[in-house]
């Protein structure tokens, strides 16, 4: 049984992420290979992560499926809200230094 949280993730198979931290998939709905690539990297670059991926489970659906898999004494789904911290970080820092240099290069050629 998958549970839903604000009806955009849902978590698969929440009883066996309850017996075992060290695994979790979920559904990401409204959302497609941009943040799926996006976070499979990051996920792949973090500590105590064994296997991280991604797939669109129907190409007519617009929702990502993510599989972590951790080393044992971390959780799956704390390193996933890590990796979704920094990917907003890392948003955030692009979104900046663009507007910064859209700015510059708008006073430069008025």
């Amino acid at each position: 049984m998958a549970y839903s949280f604000n009806g955009r993730i849902e978590i698969l198979d929440r009883d066996s992420y309850k017996t075992d931290k060290t695994c979790l998939s979920v559904l990401i709905h409204g959302e497609d290979h941009t943040l799926g690539n996006a976070l499979s990297y990051t996920l792949n670059d973090m500590d105590g992560v064994v296997f991280a991926g991604y797939n669109v489970p129907h190409p007519l659906e617009d929702s990502i499926m993510v599989r972590i898999q951790t080393k044992e004494h971390y959780d799956a789904g704390e390193v996933l809200l890590k990796a979704c911290d920094l990917l907003e970080l890392t948003f955030k820092t692009i979104q900046t230094k663009f507007t910064e240099a859209k700015s510059e290069f708008d006073a430069i050629n008025k």
